[in-house]
């Protein structure tokens, strides 16, 4: 048995979740396209389950995308359409900052000696 310590520090979770967890623990290389990698180690793609699934627009058995991953995890807890939702207001005349105050989940929160503000769920 091989054991790896890191150190995480906030907001790079996602990163360890996109490049190792996803894939089956093994590790991903940059720039390979996650279904790719998922397929390559024998690991199922991800499906969206539970019960609050209709209230953020999600069904149930969808795919789960990278960029999915990236908003949830990566981008300070966004929609995972938050691309779509920051189009969708600008279309209308929002600024940028209530586009993107609009693609966000939750109240959020600094977070360490950063100072890096991330989601409280």
């Amino acid at each position: 048995m091989t054991v790896d310590i890191r150190i995480i520090r906030a907001g790079q979770m996602y990163r360890y979740y996109l490049r190792e967890t996803v894939v089956g623990d093994v590790w991903r290389p940059a720039r390979t396209p996650l279904r790719a990698a998922q397929e390559k180690a024998g690991v199922p793609v991800g499906r969206w389950m539970g019960r609050g699934l209709g209230a953020l627009g999600l069904v149930p058995g969808e795919e789960v995308t990278e960029a999915q991953l990236r908003n949830l995890f990566g981008e300070r807890g966004r929609h995972p359409y938050a691309g779509r939702i920051d189009a969708d207001r600008l279309s209308q005349g929002a600024s940028p900052q209530q586009a993107f105050k609009a693609g966000a989940l939750g109240p959020s929160t600094s977070c360490g000696r950063s100072g890096t503000r991330r989601p409280v769920w």
